[in-house]
Parts: structure tokens; C-alpha cells; sequence
């Protein structure tokens, strides 16, 4: 009998590491009226709490980027992918390390925000690059992923729309679904 392949690991960040620690640093706020930034800055327990999630969600993201750009049939696409990962998780890693204090250092506060929606676009960037390196394989077996890549993004953009800013909701939205987006693309490779 053949044995099934094991992924507990990507299923434990996946599918409960990412998301629950993605909720409970959320927590009861108003999810359309504040941010993970404005969380950060309420307290040092908060901080230390929003530097551990960038560390878990940045690490995964890196990770799995990383792993599918070296899947990749092209040198060319491997670059570019891995790259795009690069550049998105140290802007990440960027954005956490400043602080959000628009009232007393507010070009470090709009730096910080440049790097984390900066962050967000990359990585997006690098999945889509994935996608449609891995769609000229097999079309017919990418179609569902590159369409639920559009969903995050529309997704993103209208709960962006809904408070006219970056809130929690989006960023809980944004980081549950990305990925789980990037383990079924990883699943779909490997199996």
C-alpha cells in the first residue's frame, strides 16, 4: 500500500498557526476602524505582539515563495520570483521594525506604511509570477488558483474601499487567505 504523502507542517501554519495567531492579535477591536499598526503602538505587549506575527507570516511566506519559485521550469522565473519574495519580506520586516506614530514622527509613520502595503503588493506580485509560470504547464489545472489569487485581491481592494483604509479586517482577510492560497498552490505542485 502506498503511503500518503505528510504535510502536517504546512497544515499546522496554514490552516492554524497563521490564522489563529492572525485573530487573536486582531482581537474584539473595531475591525473597519483601526489596524494592526495603531494595535502595535497601544502597549509594549501589543508591539512584541505584532513582531511576533510579522516573524510567523513573514517566515511562511518566505518559505513557501521560496520553495515553489524553485519548482519553476525557467531560471528566469526562479530569479524574478525569489526577488519579489525578497523584496516583499524585508519591507515586511521593515514596516514592523517602525513603529506607527503618525502624531510624532510622521514621515517614519508614512514610511511605514509605504512598506507595509509595499510588502503586501510583492508578495502578490511573486505569487502571481508562480501562477502564471506554473498555468503555461497545465492551463486547465491553474485556472481555480489564478482565480482565487483575483478574489484576494478584490477582495483586498473592497475592504480597503469600506473604511477608506488599511483596517483589520484587511489585514486579517489578506493574511488568512494568502496563505492559504500559497498551500493549495504548493499541494497542487507537489501532489
Amino acid at each position: 500500500m502506498r503511503k500518503k504523502p505528510s504535510h502536517f507542517w504546512l497544515d499546522f501554519f496554514a490552516c492554524f498557526l497563521i490564522p489563529a495567531y492572525t485573530l487573536l492579535f486582531a482581537g474584539s477591536v473595531q475591525w473597519f476602524g483601526t489596524n494592526f499598526s495603531v494595535i502595535a503602538v497601544t502597549g509594549p505587549d501589543h508591539y512584541r505582539g505584532f513582531v511576533y506575527w510579522g516573524i510567523l507570516a513573514g517566515s511562511y511566506f518566505f518559505v513557501m515563495l521560496s520553495k515553489l519559485a524553485f519548482t519553476l521550469p525557467r531560471r528566469r522565473e526562479r530569479v524574478v520570483v525569489r526577488l519579489l519574495t525578497v523584496c516583499a519580506v524585508l519591507s515586511l520586516a521593515y514596516a514592523v521594525a517602525i513603529p506607527y506614530l503618525p502624531a510624532y514622527f510622521p514621515k517614519y509613520a508614512a514610511l511605514h506604511v509605504l512598506l507595509a502595503a509595499g510588502a503586501c503588493v510583492l508578495l502578490m506580485l511573486a505569487l502571481l509570477a508562480v501562477l502564471l509560470a506554473l498555468r503555461r504547464t497545465d492551463p486547465a489545472r491553474w485556472r481555480r488558483p489564478l482565480r482565487g489569487w483575483g478574489l484576494i485581491v478584490a477582495g483586498s481592494a473592497l475592504l480597503f474601499l469600506i473604511p477608506m483604509m488599511v483596517s483589520t479586517a484587511l489585514e486579517v482577510f489578506f493574511t488568512i487567505s494568502a496563505a492559504l492560497l500559497i498551500r493549495r498552490v504548493w499541494l497542487l505542485v507537489k501532489f
